[in-house]
């Protein structure tokens, strides 16, 4: 599903080129996922699990969107989107219900990172040239990678190995793994810095005081390192010259019309909020921004309103609150889990969070995207987990220690496995 980004219904067609065949191929992939991942969940043994959690809340959502699409302005594109939106979750779904859950899906979740670290590192070298110049600004990547990315997905690219990279520096013993993460995450959060999407600089900015608040090697290290960091900052900087460069770098170049308007967003909105008008029930199916107004409506609630009307927001709303509370019943049980699951569920809290903040200004997990292949991985590891934890058979790993137990009180507490 990760190899059919940047493809689509039109590119399946008979090829005259090799990169016509590869596009091609890509593009029909969720047609061949889709059932092949049905057989896959029909053999394998269902796990019950409540149905307000995320990922099935996703899948009510991405139904009633399905239903959508018969009213849209172009039908069988809607509904191809729809197929790709619900062959991310039944992928996902197929990973539960394996002799050892936790693992199978851990396994997904790594795949997972290992994806965005990859396309990530891909983009950031194409983009080198402009990313580490002395050009003023690397706003407005897009004419600079022939279409690959423009600067938000860029830095949403770069900021999730960079949330990912800086939580296992920190909890990691060995030097050198240490030196690789954050050397790594320097990287991805300068090039988040570079693109200057204020999305995602202001996620990535939630994401890293979440983790410095919430995780407790994280407040002993990293937050006095940070402290320490801003305190320089102020005394190199005088409060009037630093208040400007924010100004400077959050304004882009705008004037007060066009920042007040989120580079033109109000206007957007209030044609979105039309087009919602227009079918509140149902909606217009998958892209319905794209196909009614011919541009991104940038929020996710928005467009799930656009997708699937009163009907299907409901349920899309309610999974954003759903895979929080999920997370802070995981993390409230945390010492049945593995070392590993410890930090995973770090992990998949920041880029949560990061997601969270990013839902406002841009779409994440209200049509098919990278967001909802990153978001649903996430979703599904915590519904695994929280599962394990309830019926408390999560086996313990021993050989890795990346999130040493804590204090005596801890240790002494039993464990599950």
């Amino acid at each position: 599903m990760f190899a059919n980004l940047d493809t689509g219904f039109w590119m399946i067609r008979v090829p005259s080129t090799w990169n016509d065949l590869q596009l091609a191929v890509r593009g029909a992939f969720p047609l061949i996922v889709l059932p092949v991942a049905t057989i896959v969940l029909l053999t394998r043994k269902s796990t019950a699990s409540p149905t307000w959690w995320p990922s099935k809340l996703l899948f009510i959502y991405g139904l009633v969107v399905t239903i959508a699409s018969s009213f849209s302005p172009l039908p069988l594109w809607s509904l191809y989107w729809s197929v790709a939106f619900i062959a991310t979750l039944l992928t996902a779904w197929s990973f539960i219900g394996r002799r050892n859950s936790v693992e199978s899906v851990r396994v997904m979740l790594y795949a997972t990172w290992a994806a965005a670290f990859t396309v990530a590192t891909i983009i950031g070298i194409r983009a080198s040239p402009l990313i580490f110049s002395k050009a003023h600004s690397a706003y407005g990547v897009l004419t600079q990678l022939d279409g690959l990315s423009r600067s938000s997905g860029v830095a949403r690219w770069a900021a999730v190995p960079g949330l990912v990279c800086i939580l296992r520096a920190f909890h990691t013993r060995k030097v050198a793994l240490f030196i690789f993460y954050m050397s790594a995450a320097s990287i991805a959060f300068y090039i988040v810095y570079r693109m200057q999407s204020r999305g995602a600089v202001f996620g990535s900015c939630a994401a890293l005081a979440f983790i410095l608040l919430y995780s407790s090697r994280m407040r002993r290290y990293a937050l006095p390192f940070a402290v320490a960091t801003i305190v320089a900052v102020l005394l190199i900087e005088t409060p009037e010259v630093l208040s400007t460069k924010v100004e400077l770098y959050l304004l882009r170049g705008q004037n007060e019309q066009q920042f007040v308007s989120m580079t033109g967003r109000t206007y957007t909105y209030e044609q979105g909020i039309q087009a919602f008008k227009d079918a509140p029930i149902f909606g217009r199916g998958q892209w319905a921004d794209r196909m009614l107004l011919y541009q991104h409506v940038h929020n996710s609630y928005l467009q799930a309103m656009m997708n699937g009307g009163i009907v299907g927001a409901i349920p899309y709303l309610a999974s954003w609150i759903a895979g929080w509370v999920l997370f802070f019943k995981v993390q409230r049980k945390r010492l049945y889990l593995s070392e590993l699951d410890r930090l995973s569920v770090l992990e998949c809290a920041a880029v949560m969070m990061f997601f969270t903040v990013r839902s406002i200004p841009e779409t994440t997990t209200a049509s098919f995207s990278v967001d909802l292949l990153i978001m649903v991985a996430v979703y599904v590891y915590l519904e695994v987990l929280a599962i394990s934890i309830r019926r408390k058979s999560i086996p313990r790993l021993v050989p890795m220690q990346l999130y040493p137990i804590e204090s005596e009180a801890e240790a002494s507490l039993p464990q599950a496995g």
